[in-house]
């Protein structure tokens, strides 16, 4: 009677366990990658405009934002000098295409105060960030700045603080640090009082 060769058997086993493994992950990679392309959003001039595709013959690119195998958000537009709103549905990115940059990706808008600090939203609470994308002011408040009838800027501000809004009150924060500067005692009938203290203390520091 001839004996099992079991080490044998078990080799031979492991041998053709291993090609079907192998043989798996090559059909996942032709179903699922092969064809698969790295798409890119290219930011560039035209005619000293901004203009924004998927592909491009420009050779005047600014940046080019990369969206690797994933759908490439959708320009928005420029919202400051050198930074445009990407949409992705439920997440906003703001991007610097001068420098190629995505400066923030965790909020669902954007206002910029300055060329450094920016009001953000997210779940309809307010906080501000600054360009390195920290959070300086918490999100907590209802409103930040006043949004100006007659443009898309912000009023309500001055070179250190800006007028919140918290539990329906008004107050003045630093948006440097989130500090609070007036209580929020005041309600809309006086605004002016606050705006006021503002233009006073913006004086002060000329």
């Amino acid at each position: 009677m001839n004996r099992i060769n079991i080490p044998r058997i078990i080799w031979i086993s492991c041998l053709f366990l291993f090609l079907i493994i192998f043989l798996g992950i090559v059909v996942d990679y032709k179903v699922n990658y092969q064809y698969l392309k790295i798409s890119n959003l290219y930011f560039y001039d035209c005619d000293n405009n901004l203009c924004v595709s998927e592909t491009t013959t420009s050779d005047k690119i600014y940046s080019t934002f990369s969206c690797g195998k994933n759908e490439c958000p959708v320009y928005e537009k420029v919202i400051e000098e050198d930074y445009a709103l990407l949409n992705y549905g439920d997440t906003s990115v703001l991007y610097d295409y001068k420098k190629g940059k995505t400066i923030s990706k965790n909020y669902d808008s954007y206002e910029f105060i300055n060329n450094k600090y920016i009001i953000v939203t997210k779940n309809n609470k307010k906080g501000i960030i600054n360009t390195k994308d920290e959070l300086t002011v918490k999100l907590i408040y209802e409103e930040i700045g006043q949004n100006s009838p007659d443009s898309d800027y912000i009023t309500g501000y001055n070179t250190n603080y800006i007028i919140a809004k918290r539990n329906d009150k008004y107050g003045i924060i630093s948006y440097k640090d989130g500090s609070i500067v007036e209580e929020f005692k005041y309600d809309e009938s006086q605004i002016n009082d606050l705006l006021e203290t503002i233009k006073k203390d913006d004086e002060i520091n000329i």
